[in-house]
């Protein structure tokens, strides 16, 4: 294909791409955050002197929402980790490598598919490719002592630039194409299209002024042996549209967003307030810092002594009021109040087993995904390796995380004690 067919997207690539940005950098936070630029603009604050807007950016800090929702997510999701039954294979050196080091990169199974989910619930999606070098080896010997094996790779939607499926006789969806950019540096960027029979391989110069993409430079064709595209779609939440995700954390990124903005108003008020703006002619002599002395000459018409610009201390309260409800809707939307609660929380026992319960119920669909998400990695990986799935062969993940408070049980069971209350009927 030519430079022009190469470079197109999908339909929906663009806004899930711009959307994908916004919430990893929501996620990650620090610079990659302050560089987004998710200060309001105020007029004049760029021509002002120093440049105010950069000051406020450099000045306000993050409180990161959206990290602590997946970091809790996770930490119930893997307390308990998955179970795996895989049989004869066991024995199987190649399978025990790709147990311990899934990509080829030093992550085990358990580690690669907590960084797959934790993108997934930020982008809203991952994919994962599972593939084997093209190098051919005549044994099984020859693979074990060479290290030849199928590994699996990650690709954020950024990266995954067009995509197609197409129902098969049965009826069944299927992955017809993909376009993935695998790497990039000032000079080439490289891309890959999977096909069902066959994968391309382009290399593309780039103008290393500009950026911009010049010409293919380099192009490679070989077979698919597996006669299907070996990508798995991993989603939490799945959207209407084939290939695309929903975040589970895009409302929180909203709300960390709010409140960033007002950490900024907070920053600036307690800044202004602390050295209140000097209103005066400019014949008056005045000298800023605490306990300066203002010369004031007598004949200066009353209407204009100078004065000072304070805001009261009324908006700061008011902005931190927003602030804790936005941090109460978060917990909300995000079902964590039960985990976040803090002393005097005003909620009741019902209202914390409810949280916890529809929490519990949300963990278990994100369990149910990964665990078809491993099934399929490991149906692509035993095709790429001509070995046959056990029938015995299985994968078992949690499917309840409910956190019992037992101080809280154990409480209750002392009063009912006390109060003579007794279960024989």
């Amino acid at each position: 294909m030519n430079l022009e067919k190469l470079l197109k997207t999908h339909p929906s690539y663009d806004s899930n791409t711009v959307q994908a940005d916004y919430l990893y950098r929501s996620y990650l936070g620090g610079d990659k955050y302050r560089a987004g630029e998710y200060l309001t603009h105020y007029i004049g604050e760029e021509s002002g002197p120093g440049d105010q807007y950069r000051k406020r950016l450099a000045a306000t800090p993050l409180d990161n929402h959206v990290q602590t929702t997946v970091d809790i997510y996770r930490s119930f999701l893997f307390r308990t980790l998955p179970k795996r039954d895989i049989g004869l294979l066991v024995n199987n050196p190649l399978v025990n490598a790709w147990l311990y080091d899934t990509d080829q990169d030093g992550q085990s199974m358990d580690s690669f598919l907590k960084t797959a989910n934790d993108l997934a619930m930020v982008h809203g999606s991952t994919w994962i490719l599972v593939d084997k070098p093209s190098y051919k080896v005549q044994t099984q010997a020859e693979a074990i002592e060479l290290g030849v094996r199928a590994y699996a790779a990650m690709y954020t939607p950024q990266n995954v630039l067009d995509w197609y499926y197409e129902r098969n006789i049965a009826g069944k969806m299927e992955l017809e194409y993909i376009k993935v950019r695998e790497s990039e540096n000032d000079q080439y960027v490289t891309f890959t299209c999977w096909h069902k029979d066959s994968v391309e391989k382009y290399k593309v110069a780039k103008d290393e002024d500009t950026g911009e993409y010049r010409s293919i430079v380099e192009h490679t064709e070989y077979d698919n042996p597996l006669d299907y595209i070996p990508f798995v779609f991993h989603a939490p939440l799945r959207s209407p549209t084939k290939g695309v995700g929903i975040s589970l954390v895009a409302d929180v990124a909203n709300q960390q967003k709010f409140i960033y903005n007002c950490m900024s108003e907070i920053e600036s008020h307690i800044r202004i307030s602390s050295h209140p703006t000097l209103v005066k002619p400019t014949s008056t002599d005045a000298v800023a810092g605490a306990g300066s002395i203002l010369n004031l000459d007598e004949s200066v018409d009353p209407g204009l002594k100078p004065y000072l610009l304070q805001p009261s201390l009324n908006t700061t309260d008011t902005i931190l009021r927003s602030i804790e409800n936005s941090v109460a809707a978060i917990q909300r939307m995000t079902h964590t109040s039960a985990i976040q609660a803090t002393n005097g929380t005003p909620m009741s026992g019902i209202a914390l087993q409810t949280e916890r319960q529809l929490l519990n119920a949300k963990l278990s669909d994100i369990a149910d995904t990964l665990q078809e998400t491993e099934y399929q990695m490991w149906i692509m990986w035993l095709d790429w390796q001509a070995l046959s799935m056990p029938e015995d062969f299985l994968i078992d993940y949690p499917d309840t995380f409910d956190m019992r408070d037992e101080h809280l049980e154990l409480q209750l069971l002392l009063t009912a004690r006390s109060s003579g209350v007794s279960n024989k009927m």
